[in-house]
């Protein structure tokens, strides 16, 4: 046998052996990319989170926040981006935890929802409840990035009865 012949031999035969191997399914292969990209979300809302509340550094949020973006701080207030980062000056946070993290996606869209345990302070609120979230990001063509974010205190009796 010659090497083009040997050569032709091995792609068919590896053609072959594809044809016949199991494929997975589109429907497959759409959830374990669901899945990838919604633990990529919550790692990228984590780092960031732990980048503003625990070092007070606004960079990561700045680099995923896109220019047109709100956040609904936990006072109430409607922010955009240059006065949720000039809010970093009125925290001291010693520790955050997240919890009950889901993502839910449409399209380009994604809502990462979810509740924070702050172990800190807030100026002039003092200390910080359990908070949930509603984070909304978009893919775009660096990656996803944050549009909108809420962050909602959850009421004391909540707490206490574990609905919070």
């Amino acid at each position: 046998m010659t090497r083009r012949n040997a050569f032709f031999a091995t792609v068919i035969f590896a053609l072959a052996a594809g044809a016949c191997a199991p494929e997975a399914s589109s429907a497959d292969q759409g959830a374990a990319s669901e899945e990838r990209d919604a633990e990529a979300i919550k790692q990228l809302h984590r780092g960031q989170q732990e980048a503003l509340l625990l070092q007070s550094d606004p960079g990561p949020l700045q680099q995923i926040a896109l220019e047109n973006f709100l956040v609904v701080a936990p006072g109430g207030r409607v922010e955009n981006l240059s006065q949720a980062v000039a809010g970093v000056s009125s925290l001291n946070v010693n520790g955050v935890e997240f919890s009950q993290e889901q993502v839910i996606f449409h399209g380009d869209t994604a809502v990462l929802i979810g509740k924070m345990d702050i172990d800190g302070t807030m100026q002039p609120f003092g200390d910080l409840p359990p908070m949930k979230f509603m984070t909304t990001y978009v893919r775009t063509g660096d990656g996803w990035r944050m549009l909108a974010r809420s962050m909602t205190p959850c009421a004391p009796i909540a707490v206490e009865r574990g609905v919070c």
